[in-house]
Formats: C-alpha cells, structure tokens, sequence
C-alpha cells in the first residue's frame, strides 16, 4: 500500500497530490508551492473528521466547525490563510468526489 500523501506526475506547473480523506483517495492538482498546505491541510481535516462519532454526517460537521473557526478573532492556533484556503479547497474536491 503506498504511503500516504504522494505527489504524483507533473501536470505544467501543478503537480498531482494524492491524499487519503475519510479512507478515500483523493487526487488534487496544485501547483508546487502549495503541497504543503495541502497536506497540512488534510491532516487536520482527518483529525476533526476522526473526533466526531457520527461519521454519515463528518464531512458536513467538520465543514462547519472549521468554517466557524475561521471566523474567529485570529490566535497563534488559528488557521492561516493558506491553511484555510487550502482545508476549502480540499473541503470542495471532497465533496465532488463524493456526488
């Protein structure tokens, strides 16, 4: 099984990431400078997703909850902008691949 996440083929100037979201294999083109964020991105989206029982309704709750804390006066625990750009990115292609 192979190591989780892995930057594929090189596509122009984005390369393809592939990330592992609630057991599913998710594949994002993004350029070089954001697979970090992305990653980071996706750990923390596993994290929250991990933290709540109901698991039908995960994706949806920790949406909201990451959505809310963004809003949130800005702390050192806080979501960058490029954090929190990148959790919507993925949010959005995580819910495309699951319609």
């Amino acid at each position: 099984m192979p190591s989780w996440p892995r930057l594929s083929n090189h596509m122009g100037n984005k390369e393809v990431l592939d990330l592992m979201i609630m057991g599913k294999k998710i594949s994002i083109a993004c350029p070089p400078k954001d697979k970090e964020g992305l990653i980071k991105a996706a750990e923390i989206l596993n994290e929250q997703i991990d933290s709540i029982p109901d698991k039908s309704n995960a994706l949806i709750l920790t949406s909201l909850d990451l959505a809310f804390k963004s809003q949130l006066p800005q702390e050192g625990s806080a979501l960058s902008k490029g954090e929190e750009k990148g959790l919507n990115d993925l949010i959005l292609k995580i819910e495309q691949s699951l319609d």
